[in-house]
């Protein structure tokens, strides 16, 4: 071998290996970039609906009423309120003549007749209402069946 050949071997070499590792720390230390995406659904109104009870009322009566509320939604929710409700003119019985008191929440929710707060995902909760008959209803109430409207029950995402 000669010594322009040694030379070049010499020098050529060493930068060969410089330049094969330089390629190799470029693709253990590569980056990129990019977006993704993500979207939200809407909610679906819960909904209020009353179970089966005695047939208890009498003129004055205090007595005690069970709503179901329904969470249709993907998320655990909180029920914040229930407004009072007030009956509805019934074959000749006059509207308000059975009343609910409005339900407020308490400092850790609103409690269900079965001690939960939290409605789960896709699930219901039971709630008592206290309800009242007026002093003096007219015979016409008798045997009815009182339809308290519960709108605008109040309900907030609990997830966690």
């Amino acid at each position: 071998m000669n010594r322009t050949s040694k030379r070049l071997l010499a020098i050529g070499l060493p930068l060969t290996v410089m330049a094969v590792t330089g390629v190799a720390v470029a693709a253990w230390t590569s980056t990129g970039s990019g977006s993704g995406t993500a979207q939200s659904t809407t909610s679906v109104d819960s909904v209020v609906s009353g179970t089966a009870h005695p047939a208890d009322l009498f003129p004055g009566a205090t007595k005690s009423v069970t709503v179901t509320i329904t969470n249709p939604n993907a998320y655990p929710i909180l029920v914040t309120s229930i407004p009072a409700g007030t009956s509805d003119l019934v074959n000749g019985c006059l509207a308000g003549t059975v009343t609910t008191e409005a339900r407020a929440l308490d400092a850790t929710g609103l409690v269900q007749s079965n001690t939960t707060r939290t409605i789960a995902a896709n699930s219901s909760g039971v709630y008592t209402l206290v309800s009242h008959m007026i002093a003096d209803p007219s015979d016409s109430c008798k045997s009815q069946s009182f339809n308290l409207p519960l709108t605008n029950a109040t309900v907030v995402s609990n997830a966690s």
